[in-house]
């Protein structure tokens, strides 16, 4: 069993890149990726927690990118996460996700809401902090009584919903990655929300920017979508992954790392699906830390 997209504290995800390690190998996982938001924070410490544990770790990050329709969001399997260059980039990234929480914080406390940066940056962990961080404070103090409500009673309501953050275009991703010797995956296409014509389109399009598979196993994914996104990788010379999207308990309390949502997402591919993996990663010529 494998599983391609999990997150730690170092991003969003409630268990640290450690924990998560003891997790998978406990599940019974023969390789798990860290595929933090925006984040390359937790890997060196998952690097090197893994080393002597029976299992193969594969270091990666998901990323923002800019689409009009949906939501974009691109990993990046066994990327060089020391590479500076690609750390000032995500310092930028990083930089609006800032601006744009100190407009949360404002406008929520305006709205009569208690919350802090201090208390966000408590509960963060990392440097990175999403609106699941501010879920789960308005969660313990009262708020609200699911992680759902976050979002649809006051991210999705105004003033919230107008203030649009930083992020590249696909393109600019693809590159990014590339540059740091990733295997660059779509994650969870359902989430473009485009019909099968137009996925296909912008997917030959994303190849032609360096794209490489798409995820068609994730939790949130319907087996008629899991089915049809394996089809055209198929079709369009593409891999196909799996990843449950794991968070956590709190956040995501129906994913289970590998399984997914009542073991959705596990099948008699995932040898075939890493074994895939592995061998386009060694036709990727090793890159260079700078």
């Amino acid at each position: 069993m494998i599983d391609l997209h999990a997150h730690t504290t170092a991003s969003d995800g409630e268990n640290n890149p450690s924990e998560l390690i003891d997790m998978a190998i406990e599940h019974g996982l023969s390789a798990i990726a860290i595929t933090d938001h925006d984040s390359i924070d937790g890997l060196e410490e998952a690097y090197n927690y893994s080393k002597d544990k029976n299992i193969i770790f594969i270091p990666g990050i998901e990323m923002d990118a800019s689409v009009p329709i949906g939501k974009m969001h691109i990993v990046g399997l066994f990327i060089d996460f020391k590479n500076s260059a690609f750390k000032e980039k995500l310092n930028k990234v990083i930089e609006y996700r800032n601006i744009r929480n100190a407009y949360f914080i404002k406008e929520l406390n305006n709205m009569g809401y208690d919350i802090t940066l201090e208390e966000l940056q408590k509960e963060a962990s990392g440097n990175v902090i999403g609106k699941p961080h501010f879920a789960r404070i308005f969660l313990r103090k009262g708020y609200i009584k699911t992680k759902d409500e976050m979002f649809d009673k006051v991210f999705n309501k105004e003033p919230l919903n107008h203030f649009v953050r930083f992020s590249y275009t696909p393109k600019e991703v693809i590159s990014m990655l590339k540059q740091i010797g990733a295997i660059v995956i779509l994650a969870h296409p359902q989430s473009l929300k485009l019909e099968h014509d137009k996925l296909v389109a912008t997917l030959r399009q994303l190849k032609d920017f360096g794209l490489d598979g798409l995820e068609s196993y994730h939790s949130n994914q319907t087996p008629e979508q899991m089915k049809e996104y394996k089809e055209i990788a198929n079709e369009l010379g593409l891999i196909y992954t799996k990843g449950s999207d794991y968070h956590g308990p709190i956040i995501k309390p129906n994913i289970q790392l590998g399984y997914g949502i009542n073991k959705n997402i596990v099948s008699d591919e995932e040898d075939y699906i890493l074994e895939r993996l592995l061998k386009l990663k060694q036709q990727i010529k090793e890159p260079i830390s700078k």
